[in-house]
């Protein structure tokens, strides 16, 4: 589902201490991720010390197995486009140490749809109780919706930053894994993602699980949880610089502006169709199954990859990798003789123009390592996985292009900054 978050950064600095990772209470949790359509949890046994449950994939959504107050057995979404945990009316049972916090909210989600569009807002009451995920608890403001929810299973689980919060502020909220990481759950504050392309995955918390991935983390700087930089490439070639991109993995489809869409159909041989939608126009495109294109991502960005060459004590990579989309993956719907939807699709964000949205097509056969503490998304192509989804250092490009509108400076010694000049964000996610 889609969160719509609103909040302007202007100059705004982001220092982060990059000493000891330790905290007082060390742990992680490793929880086996399935895409099988199956109607219960596959639970696994504890072992080596982490413990390991079971996610699945419904409608193009990964979901996780929580407990929340005194309700087991919750089926979320894991979302890092939102901030907030929230479950279904009639669902939410109090814990021992749950508390009426005498606060209502109200949350309204985009890309609710499994082809990236629609939106709901959704209505409720605030508690505070113990939220428990893969072994670790912590205590969390959770919310619990009146009426009708449009959220699918028991609600969502957001892994996204404060920013994402919609919460009353009031209600002091800070977003789940968050909160394992101030109350000292987690040994370090980062989850991974490991989506692969065979129905299986893991989600990991509190630690970098260097056994998961191929070769060496690609590393690149965040403006906020998880929004960043980067570069659109098509058939190898880097077509547009410095967009703004975030990540989400609670969106199904990969969502982009209407122009730079259209471009990218028209240069792979993709038929789009414009219709008007409640939201606004949305851009469709339809291809052979049997030949879907070859697009991606670079992260680092050039430019922060150019300002790190510049910084011999930063974590950032030095170059620039394309991580192109799954081959598998391009097939949204498959609509017979040989002709499909792409997970590809064009729409407008008004409050702010050109910003991307990637869902979980793109994170299928990667590692994605999320580092709060030092604020860095990492990247690294999966063990065994055979997605089609190549992995490829670029190092500079023959032609210079455009500033982009928010400029990147990163600075790391023992903390690292970003600097984005003057603009207004606004992430549509969910």
């Amino acid at each position: 589902m889609a969160i719509l978050s609103y909040f302007t950064l202007v100059s705004l600095a982001i220092e982060v201490d990059c000493g000891s990772n330790s905290v007082d209470l060390p742990g992680s949790s490793r929880l086996a991720l399935s895409q099988k359509k199956s109607t219960g949890f596959l639970h696994l046994d504890r072992r080596d010390g982490l413990a390991s449950e079971g996610i699945k994939i419904d409608a193009g959504f990964w979901y996780a197995d929580f407990t929340v107050g005194g309700a087991s057995n919750l089926s979320l979404l894991i979302d890092t486009g939102s901030g907030d945990i929230v479950v279904n009316p009639g669902i939410y049972v109090p814990g021992k140490t749950s508390e009426d916090l005498n606060i209502t909210f109200e949350n309204t989600y985009g890309t609710t749809s499994k082809d990236g569009t629609g939106s709901a807002t959704i209505v409720g009451d605030l508690y505070s109780d113990e939220v428990t995920f893969g072994g670790l608890t912590a205590t969390q403001v959770v919310g619990s919706a009146n009426g009708t929810s449009p959220l699918q299973n028991s609600g969502i689980g957001g892994f996204s930053g404060k920013r994402f919060n919609q919460f009353p502020a009031s209600s002091n909220a800070t977003p789940f894994f968050q909160s394992l990481c101030d109350q000292k759950k987690v040994s370090e504050c980062r989850f991974g993602l490991a989506l692969s392309d065979d129905a299986t995955g893991t989600q990991i918390l509190g630690e970098l699980d260097t056994s998961l991935y191929n070769g060496d983390l690609v590393v690149a700087p965040i403006i906020e949880n998880w929004v960043l930089f980067g570069d659109l490439v098509v058939a190898g070639e880097v077509q547009e610089r410095d967009m703004l991109i975030e990540l989400d993995s609670g969106t199904a489809t990969i969502v982009g502006p209407i122009v730079a869409v259209s471009a990218i159909f028209n240069a792979t041989g993709i038929q789009g169709v414009l219709r008007s939608t409640i939201e606004g126009d949305l851009l469709t495109g339809y291809f052979p199954c049997d030949k879907p294109p070859t697009f991606g991502f670079n992260f680092p960005s050039k430019t922060n990859a150019s300002l790190a060459e510049k910084d011999t004590s930063t974590a950032i990579s030095k170059k620039s990798s394309t991580f192109n989309i799954p081959l598998n993956a391009w097939a949204a719907v498959d609509n017979g003789n040989n002709n499909c939807t792409a997970v590809l699709s064009g729409q407008n964000y008004e409050a702010h123009p050109g910003l991307w949205v990637i869902g979980q097509p793109f994170f299928q056969g990667l590692y994605i390592d999320h580092n709060l503490e030092n604020g860095t998304l990492g990247f690294a192509p999966l063990k065994g996985s055979n997605t089609g989804n190549t992995t490829t250092p670029t190092a500079s490009m023959p032609t210079p292009t455009p500033t982009p509108t928010g400029d990147a400076i990163i600075h790391k010694h023992s903390a690292w900054a970003i600097f984005v000049l003057a603009f207004t964000l606004a992430v549509v996610t969910m």
